[in-house]
């Protein structure tokens, strides 16, 4: 099966996109039947250029659509467990938002503590905690905040958490296929689409790591899990991680003597609200809503800001939601290539340490006569 980074998806025969209706589906085998994908909605192709770019607009299924399509699934397959399609559902449009933020089609709206400060200072030091690196919103702050030059920063905690969420979903997997499993998908970014956030930002941005004195992490970490590592302890690992960066940022702010100037970006609204209690700057970067089965999005729009238009092209919003949902499946139901499926895995057996560094997928060409259920 060919292995592609992205630029060479773009550029082989499989990255061929006409102009039509194409249907956008995944399958996650944590959780759903064995060859069984969920409609996550269509893309319509409007233009596609001899050099490969392409205008689009992507039209989600509504919650209802989605909760009825996996309600289907697991009767079928007998998937057993207690979880609510509906739950499942919202799971899956929130990280369809995400996505769609990630990407650059839709904007965040961000709330901004002494937001006079930062556009008058021109200069800002950004701690980014684990949310902030898998939604991408720092290429947002750039955009709509282009006279502000910014200095990010990663907490060495959220390196930890990246690496605690590989674990924990490789451990859910070997568990086999259960209803419950759907909540996997809220973190599947974290260990996929994160430590690519990270290598953008340090490309893009002057960029350090805020280590943990050893006596913070002796004090909130060593705590009692029985003996065993386990990252699945919610809500206890998750809020521990908070508070490491919350002392982290004020020992930064003690020792370059920096009352203000220092941000946290977060899309958590509770480690915002108590950052703020305690007198830490935020950025807090709230998701569009995109629910709705009216809704459309295009792949092109115009920043007002960086008074340019931000694109994204049908392969990059396809690999990203590959990395989100571990297998998207794509079909053409109308133009010159009406019937023609590929699927792209995130997870493939063999898969070399280079290709999870380098970003490389699967792709299967699966021609006209798919055997997997789309519902």
């Amino acid at each position: 099966m060919p292995i592609f980074s992205l630029n060479e998806f773009k550029c082989s025969a499989f990255g061929k996109f006409d102009v039509g209706t194409w249907n956008v589906a995944y399958h996650d085998r944590s959780h759903l039947p064995r060859d069984t994908y969920i409609s996550l909605g269509t893309i319509e192709v409007e233009e596609y250029t001899q050099k490969g770019d392409s205008f689009f607009y992507f039209r989600p299924n509504s919650c209802q659509q989605i909760q009825c399509f996996i309600a289907d699934a697991w009767c079928k397959g007998k998937i057993s467990g207690k979880k609510d399609p509906k739950d499942a559902a919202k799971i899956i449009l929130d990280q369809l938002s995400e996505s769609m933020v990630r990407l650059g089609l839709v904007q965040p709206n961000f709330e901004i503590d002494a937001q006079k400060f930062i556009t008058e200072r021109k200069f800002a030091i950004v701690v980014l905690d684990t949310n902030a690196l898998r939604d991408g919103t720092i290429r947002h702050l750039k955009e709509q905040r282009n006279n502000v030059q910014l200095w990010t920063i990663i907490p060495t905690v959220a390196l930890m958490e990246i690496g605690e969420r590989i674990a924990y979903i490789t451990n859910k997997d070997r568990e086999g296929c259960k209803r419950q499993h759907s909540g996997l998908i809220r973190f599947r970014p974290q260990a996929t689409i994160a430590p690519q956030e990270v290598r953008w930002i340090k490309e893009n941005f002057p960029t350090e790591t805020l280590e943990l004195a050893p006596e913070l992490l002796r004090t909130f970490r060593g705590y009692d899990t029985g003996g065993k590592s386990d990252p699945s302890k919610e809500p206890d690992r998750v809020s521990i991680n908070d508070r490491l960066i919350l002392e982290g940022i004020k020992d930064l702010r003690r020792q370059r003597s920096l009352l203000e100037g220092i941000y946290l970006m977060s899309n958590d609204k509770d480690v915002s609200r108590l950052a703020r209690l305690e007198e830490i700057n935020t950025i807090y970067p709230a998701m569009p809503d995109i629910h709705g089965p009216c809704n459309r999005i295009y792949s092109l729009r115009y920043s007002l800001e960086a008074c340019t238009y931000i694109s994204c092209s049908i392969h990059r919003f396809l690999w990203d939601l590959t990395h989100v949902f571990s297998q998207i499946k794509v079909q053409s139901t109308s133009g010159s290539q009406e019937g023609q499926e590929s699927k792209l895995s995130y997870y493939y057996p063999a898969k070399l340490v280079n290709a999870w560094i380098d970003d490389k997928l699967e792709v299967t060409d699966l021609g006209s006569n798919s055997t997997t259920d789309t519902i």
